[in-house]
């Protein structure tokens, strides 16, 4: 199934049940998706919690209403702050570069286990703000009770060329697609690096519904390509992912 959607109709085009681990890879959004996801689940009365298995950058008093910090011992705080807000960021500590560092997965498994949040969102890998990425080998970093895989890709990087400036790991992108470096990222390079064991779905265990976005719709280079590019997407990934949705809402890439 291609589905376009925006903001406010995630929950909806996603069919999420009612307690879900959602694990979030790639590039072109994640951040900003992921936030935009908790707020959504809010405004239905869940309880959510968004952090990071790697890295990422603080949130914004907007997206998210508190930020606690540390392992296990923070789940009383935790649960104190989510019958408060609703929804909190939970990370490991502060790291380099004005990023907060990831919590564990025997942390995460602890908290989902727990029961205490209904939704629990982690974001998995970094993009060094890309609008495409490949993982190395030791990302994404999954925790292996995720039920929902989403991965993201911007549209901005179609017909863009394979370098640094607009691909993270573009030597990693250029094995796994076939596409040399500094040439045209075409609709089906980009179609099979998401489809790829070792790209877009790198991590993603049988159990796990995949879902794949294409963020950054309005940036597209020419009307219809989103779509276009989601038919490859799905014919190719035809026996693994269950639905590919075009996001209408651009955003900064992370």
């Amino acid at each position: 199934m291609i589905q376009v959607t925006s903001t406010s109709a995630l929950v909806r085009n996603l069919a999420l049940g009612d307690k879900e681990l959602i694990t979030l890879v790639g590039a072109g959004g994640k951040t900003t998706l992921m936030y935009a996801l908790a707020k959504e689940l809010l405004s239905r009365n869940f309880k959510i919690v968004t952090t990071t298995s790697t890295k990422i950058y603080p949130p914004e008093p907007a997206q998210s209403p508190a930020l606690i910090l540390g392992g296990v011992e923070c789940f009383p705080e935790i649960e104190k702050a989510l019958n408060r807000y609703g929804h909190i960021t939970w990370a490991a500590g502060r790291a380099a570069g004005n990023k907060l560092a990831g919590v564990s997965l025997p942390a995460l498994s602890a908290l989902w286990s727990s029961g205490r949040v209904d939704f629990l969102i982690v974001e998995a890998d970094g993009s060094a703000q890309r609008p495409v990425k490949a993982p190395n080998a030791h990302e994404p970093v999954v925790p292996e009770e995720t039920t929902l895989f989403l991965s993201v890709v911007g549209l901005s990087a179609l017909n863009k060329p394979l370098n640094k400036e607009y691909a993270f790991r573009p030597e990693i992108i250029s094995r796994l697609t076939g596409i040399p470096l500094n040439a045209s990222m075409t609709m089906e390079g980009i179609a099979r690096l998401m489809v790829h064991p070792e790209g877009g779905l790198k991590g993603c265990s049988p159990g796990m519904r995949v879902v794949i976005i294409l963020n950054q719709v309005d940036l597209e280079p020419e009307p219809g390509v989103g779509e276009r590019l989601a038919e490859k997407i799905k014919d190719l990934g035809k026996d693994r992912i269950s639905k590919v949705i075009i996001h209408e809402i651009t955003s900064k890439t992370k």
